[in-house]
């Protein structure tokens, strides 16, 4: 027991008591604002963060207790103005797409001062097409007719087929109905387009009635003759790729890739009116022979018109 009063334990248990009861003597004598002033330190930073939560609390609560109609007219007015802001941009757009067209239009519009045209957009294909026919946003109340000339600035696309009100069909150059007379820009060989199932899925189309003698190769232009008065001449149709011979082995035929791309073309012009449009130009060959030939009787039928340009 002798050793435990000289251990290090028992002085740091008697330093303390000392401490301790220097400490209770000396609150008796001041009173009790040492304990205060203890208790106050550790209190006051929690007493900040009560009086935080209760504010944020307060607030949080002011916001709930929101009408369901106050938040039902602030979503609305949102949306209005999504809307709003969603009109311009599809405005925008359509400004620029009108824009675009009349630029690429334009310089055939300054050579062709008789054209009358009428710009359309695609608003619809048909999927089980496989001649790639759509339909426009333009009918007979905005001056379209059947068999109106349908182009872009980059050549011919097709022909009106149909007309509504306020729509019309369009058949391309993808289409066996669609035939134009046709000539080559160099050697001035002409014939008649023509296309099949095979040819319009791969895009192409071919330039008939060709003779063995024509002199047309890989790279030569091919426009409109505008003999039959369905399409002005000139128009551009599409460029030779290849030539073959017709089965018979005498005549031949050039295969063409048409300058527009008419399975995915979005904007088009319809001509309405040109110059010589509805009249069958006569080559200087069949004016000669017309005026060798005796009149016909007034009985005699006059011959039909050929189909196509």
């Amino acid at each position: 027991m002798k050793d435990f009063f000289h251990t290090r334990s028992f002085k740091v248990l008697v330093a303390s008591v000392f401490v301790l009861l220097g400490l209770m003597i000396y609150t008796a004598s001041v009173g009790s604002s040492l304990t205060a002033n203890l208790l106050g330190f550790f209190s006051s930073p929690m007493q900040k963060i009560s009086t935080g939560i209760t504010a944020n609390a307060a607030a949080l609560s002011e916001e709930l207790t929101k009408s369901a109609d106050e938040l039902q007219a602030e979503n609305d007015a949102l949306q209005e103005e999504v809307r709003k802001l969603r009109e311009q941009l599809v405005d925008y757009y359509q400004l620029k797409q009108q824009n675009e067209q009349y630029e690429t239009v334009l310089e055939l519009k300054e050579q062709n001062q008789d054209f009358q045209m009428l710009p359309a957009t695609v608003i619809g294909r048909d999927p089980n097409d496989v001649f790639f026919s759509f339909s426009i946003d333009q009918g007979y109340l905005n001056g379209v007719s059947k068999n109106d000339p349908v182009i872009t600035g980059d050549g011919v696309v097709g022909w009106v087929s149909e007309v509504y009100a306020t729509s019309s069909k369009v058949t391309t150059l993808l289409s066996p109905n669609t035939k134009i007379g046709a000539i080559a820009q160099r050697t001035r060989d002409t014939g008649v387009t023509a296309c099949d199932i095979t040819l319009a899925d791969e895009g192409l189309i071919k330039l008939s009635y060709l003779t063995s003698e024509n002199t047309i190769e890989p790279g030569d232009i091919i426009t409109t003759t505008g003999l039959s008065g369905m399409y002005p001449k000139d128009l551009m149709i599409g460029t030779v790729t290849e030539i073959q011979y017709e089965d018979n082995g005498v005549t031949q035929y050039a295969i063409l890739e048409p300058f527009v791309d008419v399975k995915n073309v979005r904007d088009v012009f319809i001509l309405t009116d040109f110059n010589g449009k509805g009249e069958i130009a006569i080559t200087e060959q069949t004016e000669e022979q017309a005026q060798a030939s005796p009149s016909p009787s007034p009985s005699a039928s006059p011959s039909p018109a050929p189909e196509g340009d």
